[in-house]
Order: structure tokens, then sequence, then C-alpha cells
């Protein structure tokens, strides 16, 4: 029954509510009927709103110079990144392959536009290749998406930077449109990208069983609830979302039975995800006593499909990694469980080492665009994820003392990976 209540929530969120870009009143909707969800079955429920920046696209255009002739590509441009001149430019544009150093100093490019061979989906538009780019005077970048995407996907610059000298204008192409630019040594583009961006409220919305031995102290379980612009978002994260749900349920029946858990679980819809994983950054500086005292965080971003391939990762010490690794033994789950960065809301954790894992179906060639519908998902998509989850759940708040840190290199990576794209609590906690 968890698996096809899991799909209903699922099927809430994308077909009622829709695209729910954080700041619009879908996510409010969406967090509506999770509160009257958690209601319904007398869990303890908060919310918590924030100021969300929100990026109206107002225009986007891209073209390229084929034969003399100007061609429309397929695109989109990268949110929080800077605005062209009203009316557009033209530039020369070189294809720079990943964007080395190397490749900058010999491609003659100050001044220009350059194509960049880089999935933007996994690797967003970063601070460190903006500084670089800065550097060799371009003018304007274009990335790729990996070759398996279905559509082109919508990504995000940082909000913060947007009107650093930097950030200059940024879009994305598929794979396939850029080998053929690339094939027919198109050396000129016209882009016209317009942005309104304002800051608007949002909220996170929180159910809550108290701990019966150790009430201070948290287990965070939590996913995203809000969705890129141009995608209802089932896999990414209405699943997750569905999912927290019903380990809401599940714990609040047993409490009813009189099990209580030895620390509170705190069952949280974050907002604010894409555009920078801000929901879960305001929620932990506005409750400073809760983020000094949070335990364990299991957070699921992009589960419960069709086709799945999971794995989890996140950070915490070797003893913490050895024994999650023995639970998903334990369950016959070929699941590995890696210690490395991943840019989610479990980052913003990261910043004081709290234990943490994010459990990934490792299929999303269809996240960030359109495709991204109840058709990618299942019912029985959900089943390894509540087999997974309780037993991780169970053990971390039952266990006497979950220790915090991670080893010196992950520690770092995890530094340069928030230094990277400017997300995350590292230097603010």
């Amino acid at each position: 029954m968890m698996n096809e209540r899991a799909y209903e929530h699922t099927k809430y969120f994308v077909e009622e509510c829709g695209i729910r870009v954080a700041g619009t009143e879908s996510v409010i909707k969406g967090s509506d009927y999770i509160l009257d969800y958690y209601k319904k079955y007398g869990i303890k429920t908060e919310t918590h709103e924030f100021d969300v920046p929100v990026c109206e696209i107002l225009k986007s255009q891209l073209k390229v110079r084929e034969k003399g002739d100007w061609v429309s590509l397929n695109h989109t441009p990268a949110l929080f990144s800077r605005s062209t001149k009203p009316g557009g430019v033209t530039l020369p544009l070189v294809y720079v392959e990943d964007g080395s150093v190397a490749n900058l100093r010999s491609g003659d490019v100050k001044g220009k536009a350059v194509l960049i061979c880089r999935d933007a989906y996994m690797v967003y538009p970063d601070i460190k290749m903006y500084k670089r780019l800065k550097e060799f005077d371009v003018a304007a970048v274009i990335y790729t998406s990996g070759e398996g995407h279905w559509d082109v996907p919508y990504v995000y610059a940082n909000f913060e930077t947007m009107d650093e000298d930097y950030t200059i204008p940024t879009a994305v192409i598929h794979s396939s449109t850029a080998k053929e630019i690339v094939l027919n040594n198109v050396s000129e583009v016209f882009l016209d990208i317009q942005f309104n961006v304002s800051l608007k409220k949002s909220r996170n919305t929180l159910g809550i069983i108290e701990g019966s031995k150790y009430p201070e102290q948290s287990v965070v379980v939590c996913a995203h609830l809000d969705s890129t612009v141009g995608s209802t978002g089932a896999v990414d994260d209405a699943t997750g979302v569905a999912v927290v749900m019903e380990l809401a349920r599940y714990y609040q029946e047993l409490e009813n039975k009189g099990i209580q858990p030895d620390r509170t679980i705190r069952f949280i819809a974050w907002s604010g995800h894409e555009c920078g994983i801000h929901g879960s950054k305001f929620y932990l500086l506005d409750h400073p006593h809760i983020f000094d005292n949070i335990s364990f965080v299991l957070n699921f971003d992009g589960i419960g499909s069709v086709l799945s391939n999971y794995s989890a990762v996140g950070g915490c010490t070797p003893k913490i990694e050895a024994k999650l690794n023995e639970i998903t033994r334990s369950l016959d789950l070929d699941w590995p469980i890696v210690m490395e960065p991943a840019v989610v809301d479990a980052l913003n954790f990261a910043a004081k080492e709290i234990a943490h894992i994010t459990l990934f179906a490792g299929v999303g060639c269809g996240c960030h665009t359109k495709y991204d519908t109840m058709d990618l998902v299942s019912a029985a998509g959900f089943n390894s994820p509540f087999i997974f989850s309780k037993a991780v759940i169970d053990w971390a708040v039952g266990e006497d003392k979950i220790e915090h840190g991670f080893p010196p290199e992950l520690a770092e990576a995890l530094k340069e990976t928030s230094k990277m794209y400017g997300w995350g609590l590292f230097g603010l906690v």
C-alpha cells in the first residue's frame, strides 16, 4: 500500500500542481497537500518560510549562421546567468572542447562565444569556469547536454554571483546539435537572452515525530518539492517527497502503537532546491539549535523510476560507511554506498560534517525537461527505496551514538564542490 500511495502523491504533484518553481503558487499548493495529509494522520506539522530568487525568462533566442542563413537552435538559457544587452549580440563562435586552459589559450577566444563540450546537467555552469573564461575575455558560453538526455535540460548558475563581472550570457544545447555545429564549422552565433529576477516567498514543509530518549537529536529524512522551469519534476523530485510522506505516516502509525523512535525524526519537503539548495540552507541557518543536533540525514533525489539502478552517495566516517554497506547486504541489495560530493541538499549539512547519504535511481534522461512526467514513474519503483529507507532510519534513530566527521580527502572534496558552485554553507557556519 505504501507504494501505491506514494505513486498517487507523485501524480498529484505532477498533474495537479504541475511545474513547481520555488516562489510560485504551485509549490504552496503542493505544500498544503502535504500538510493536509500529515494532519489527517495525526503527524505534527511545521512550515518554514524564506525568500527565494525567481528567474523569469523574458526572451531567449539562440541562432547560428549556416551557409549565409540564420538558423534557430533548440536550447535553454542558464538561469541566473547574465542577460545579453537588449536586442542581443552577434559573436564569433569557437569550439574549445572541455574548456581547458590549453584549449582557451590556443583558440583566440577574446570577445567571442565559446562552445564547451560538458554535460551541463551533471556539471552546472560554475564559478571556477566563469572566472577562467573571464581571464580570456570570453563574451558568452554555450554548454552541451549529455548524449543520452532526451531534450535540452534547464540548468542554473549562481543567483548570488549573477551580477559579478565574470558571469556571462550562458546557454545549453543538445550534444547532437553541438556535433552538427562542429562538423559544419559554424563560426558565428546570435544570442538574445533576457531575464527578470525577483525575490518571492517559498516554504519548507515538515512532519515531525518526537523522539522518546533523545528528543533534541534529529534524524532528517528529506527530498525537494520544487521542480525546474519547464518540468513537472516527477522523478526529480516529486517521487522523493512522496516517499518522505509515506515514511512519516509509517512511523506515526508505529508511534500510535506505542513504538516511539529514540531520536526525533524530521520529515522535510524542501523548496528552493533547484535554484541553489536555498530551502535547506535557510532552514538550517534559521534553526541553529536543530542544526547542531542533527545525527543523520537521509535524502532522496530522483527515485521511484520505472527503470532504476540505485546508488547512495554521501559523506560519513568509514565506520558509518561500513554500517550502511552492512545494511544493504542484509537486505540483499546490490547498491553501492559511495562517499563523494553531490550537489544536493545534503551538501548544506556537510558544512558541519554531519553523516548523510542521498539515494539516486541513476536514470535521469528526462530530468529538467518536459519529459520528466508520470511516464517515468511506477508504483513498483518505490519497493526498494522503502525497504532500504526503513532499515536505515531504524538504525539511525536507535544507534547510541552516530559519529560525525569525514576523511580528510572527502572533507576537502565537499568543500571544493561547494566553492565551485557557490552553494552550500561552507564558510557560513
